[in-house]
């Protein structure tokens, strides 16, 4: 019996353990913890927060140019240039961001896992502003993926059979971030 109860106990050791360690990783490597990856929230996980640009040498020069802002509002033309064509994750929001700071605005209404490193989000889609009211018709549901540091975001509806791959480049700077668009743009993020 004693040998019995001490299997168990390895083994309750061995399935528990690696989901309750600390980290130290940089955040593109950061495993799911067991509440994010049980439970359907209105929120995106951590690990998907930041600015992420595609992956190739346009995404990799303009990721330069953000983490070279000095962040002060009056470079705010700058900080609008260093960001188009990023994708601006926050827990709320996805921001596809395009000139003057407009583009696509997705606010997260629902994220839930599917499967390792995977989330299925719902989302109200607004075009070049934040979107308005709870239309149904602007619902959109995407997937994104997260496997070794790189991003995938699948939306058929969006890109068709061809899904661009994002690497993150740095977290979402609040001293520039977000751009002064509107109110509405604001309230989500604060």
């Amino acid at each position: 019996m004693k040998g019995r109860m001490l299997e168990l106990l390895l083994l309750a050791a061995m399935v528990v353990g690696p989901g309750c360690r600390a980290s130290t990783r940089a955040p593109d490597s950061i495993p799911i913890t067991a509440r994010e990856n049980s439970s359907t929230t209105p929120r995106l996980p951590g690990v998907l927060t930041g600015v992420w640009y595609s992956d190739d040498a346009e995404g990799a020069s303009s990721c330069r140019r953000y983490r070279a802002l000095s962040g002060a509002r009056e470079g705010h033309d700058e900080a609008i240039a260093a960001l188009v064509g990023s994708l601006v994750v926050t827990p709320d929001l996805i921001h596809v961001f395009a000139e003057y700071g407009e583009g696509d605005f997705l606010v997260v209404e629902r994220s839930e896992p599917d499967g390792g490193f995977a989330w299925r989000v719902t989302a109200r889609l607004g075009i070049d502003a934040m979107p308005d009211g709870q239309s149904v018709e602007d619902r959109e549901i995407s997937r994104l993926s997260l496997r070794g540091g790189k991003l995938k975001w699948e939306s058929p509806a969006r890109f068709g059979s061809a899904q661009p791959t994002y690497f993150r480049c740095d977290s979402v700077r609040q001293d520039i971030y977000p751009p002064e668009i509107d109110e509405k743009a604001t309230e989500v993020m604060s």
